[in-house]
């Protein structure tokens, strides 16, 4: 039977296991003849024969919704492909490029004659083949902006180690990890370079079960046929982790999904929550949840409750793992579920498509799947044991990297409410700016910002005059180039400090003229005055390198109205405008007075 092609994009990749290699063959098939347009271009670049995995990396990645198109590099020719200046790979425009080695690919003897080399010459003969992954992610950095995958080394399948490996702390296991530890921290050195965890996968499924020897003697295929789903779903959720932003709040049911049982009917000391099962299962779910949380992504609730009731279960049951605190929001009320995500994304000022929503009842879920598409609804499994797994599978909760901010993302959201009621309180928007007692910090990007400004970069979707994704090593480029200038600016007010909240990227246009190419905000500083702030500064760095006009550009997306009065409002005057739905060109004269700092924030100059 075949599977409707929107019905397959909305399958959980873990779905599509079991399906036979035809069945990959054929939906794959499908999918690239359905004429929509793939999110990514993949370049695999590979020491063994990958093209067997083509229609399972198209398949997995669409399961996920984010479809790749893979594109493979001649057969054992990896090295050439990545150093040469005439290699078809520049020519393919691609977003990642996964570059592939294995250890019995480069070193096939090297786990065989370890018992002879010894720990010394082995450990030296693995930094070697470290050295050549290295060198062609350096090559390829050289030649192409796309993001890199790299992957590190797993033992060979087709020889297991030694019972006893692991009891000598030279052993060949433990050789191969410090290996995969100085690799990682040779590519954290370059910019959009990350590792592929492919020895985790190869664990994960069982060196001993992960080749067929016969396919590999045949066919040099890495892996058996059995395995080629679980390494395509696992490539896929690293690539849709770099070419698309995480979500940033996890929202949760509670009765029988934070806890066992329902609150309302057996009381704060009757619901399920402890060592024993099932209040063990629901226990170790919300540790997770709070690890979940001290990665960056926000907690909420939005439960049928009542709320003093939920609030006295979460500050005095002795087993809760999660308290009030650790909550965003929280809304326990009598209404439909729907509402209260709209009022939670409201309240934390974030769209509803950075949104996922955990609940036990398939009803629920139905009623958020139907009225609230956007929102990434995961299907819990009936036991409560499998809560962990169900949220971990959801690739929307993959980070390349946590940032500090990231850490501290849930700290500043604590402060949102009562920055709220100062606004709610005050007589006007004036008034309660003096009383914040504001205070920006601005400079230009260097290497403690560049992380975090491209991250903003590429999740910041509402106020962002032109959502221009440019990658890390674009912004890195043009730090350095004298043509251009890359701004940040950090925030703080009485209430606590908010972190680096502002990006603006000015690229000279000619002599006198630059033009802001990225302006952006995080959302939970928005209609402050701090846009003022952060135009004001790039005005000034326009000036200095002899700038006598400023040219804005609004590029009108589906989530980004509220920046579109940015630049009329600021003073800008139109030059150029073809319709609702392409660039709005303004333009500024560098006078002396304009573009001046606001009065409400204060400035503290960059360390």
């Amino acid at each position: 039977m075949t599977i409707p092609l929107n019905a397959l994009y909305q399958r959980p990749a873990s779905m599509n296991r079991g399906r036979t290699h035809s069945e990959y063959h054929r939906l794959a098939t499908e999918i690239e003849s359905s004429g929509g347009e793939p999110v990514c271009k993949l370049a695999v670049l590979a020491s063994f024969t990958a093209e067997l995995l083509k229609p399972y990396i198209i398949l997995e990645s669409a399961a996920l919704g984010c479809r790749a198109a893979p594109w493979f590099a001649p057969f054992g020719q990896l090295e050439q492909v990545a150093m040469s200046e005439a290699s078809d790979l520049w020519n393919q425009g691609c977003d990642v490029i996964w570059i592939a080695f294995r250890l019995e690919d480069l070193d096939p003897q090297l786990q065989n004659e370890y018992s002879e080399l010894g720990p010394e010459k082995t450990a030296t003969r693995l930094d070697a083949l470290c050295a050549r992954l290295i060198a062609a992610a350096k090559a390829v950095r050289a030649h192409s902006q796309a993001t890199v995958l790299v992957s590190n080394l797993a033992a060979s399948s087709l020889h297991a180690l030694a019972v006893f490996d692991a009891s000598d702390p030279d052993g060949f296991g433990h050789l191969l990890s410090d290996a995969n530890r100085r690799l990682a921290r040779a590519l954290a050195n370059f910019p959009d370079v990350y590792v592929f965890d492919y020895q985790g996968v190869v664990n994960a499924r069982g060196a001993a079960a992960w080749a067929d020897p016969k396919l590999w003697y045949m066919a040099r295929a890495p892996c058996s046929t059995d395995n080629h789903a679980a390494l395509a779903q696992s490539l896929a959720r690293a690539v849709a982790a770099l070419v698309r932003p995480a979500a940033k709040c996890i929202v949760l049911d509670l009765d029988n999904t934070l806890w066992g049982g329902e609150l309302g009917d057996d009381g704060v000391e009757g619901i399920q929550l402890g060592d024993d099962y099932p209040g063990n299962a629901f226990k170790e779910f919300q540790r997770t949840l709070l690890n979940f949380r001290r990665r960056g992504f926000l907690l909420a609730i939005a439960s049928k409750n009542d709320e003093a009731t939920v609030l006295e279960a979460l500050r005095t049951h002795p087993e809760m793992v999660l308290r009030p605190e650790h909550f965003a929001s929280i809304f326990a009320n009598w209404g439909p579920k729907s509402a209260n995500l709209r009022h939670i994304a409201e309240a934390l000022n974030i769209g509803l498509d950075a949104m996922i929503y955990v609940d036990d009842n398939p009803v629920e879920r139905a009623q958020i799947k139907a009225e609230l598409p956007m929102v990434e609804v995961i299907e819990m499994p009936a036991d409560p044991a499998r809560y962990v797994a169900a949220l971990e599978q959801c690739s929307l909760l993959d980070r390349p990297r946590v940032l500090a901010e990231d850490r501290r993302r849930a700290e500043m959201y604590e402060q949102s409410p009562r920055r709220l009621k100062h606004f709610e309180a005050a007589p006007s928007l004036e008034q309660a700016l003096k009383q914040l007692r504001t205070v920006a910090q601005v400079g230009l990007a260097g290497p403690s910002t560049l992380e975090r400004i491209h991250q903003l970069i590429q999740k910041t979707n509402q106020f962002n005059a032109t959502t221009r994704r440019h990658k890390l090593e674009e912004v890195r480029s043009f730090s350095n180039s004298p043509s251009a200038k890359v701004a940040w600016l950090r925030l703080r007010d009485c209430y606590g400090d908010q972190g680096l909240v502002g990006v603006g990227i000015l690229r000279q246009l000619d002599l006198e003229g630059w033009e802001v190419d990225t302006f952006l905000l995080s959302c939970r500083v928005a209609g402050r005055r701090v846009e003022e702030a952060l135009m004001a500064y790039l005005a000034e760095l326009a000036r200095a390198a002899g700038g006598r006009r400023l040219r804005g550009v609004f590029r009108p997306t589906a989530k980004n109205e509220p920046v579109g009065v940015l630049y009329p409002q600021l003073g800008f005057e139109p030059i150029a405008s073809s319709g609702a739905a392409t660039e709005r060109i303004f333009e500024i004269r560098l006078e002396k007075d304009a573009l001046p700092w606001p009065d409400l924030i204060g400035r503290e100059a960059a360390p």
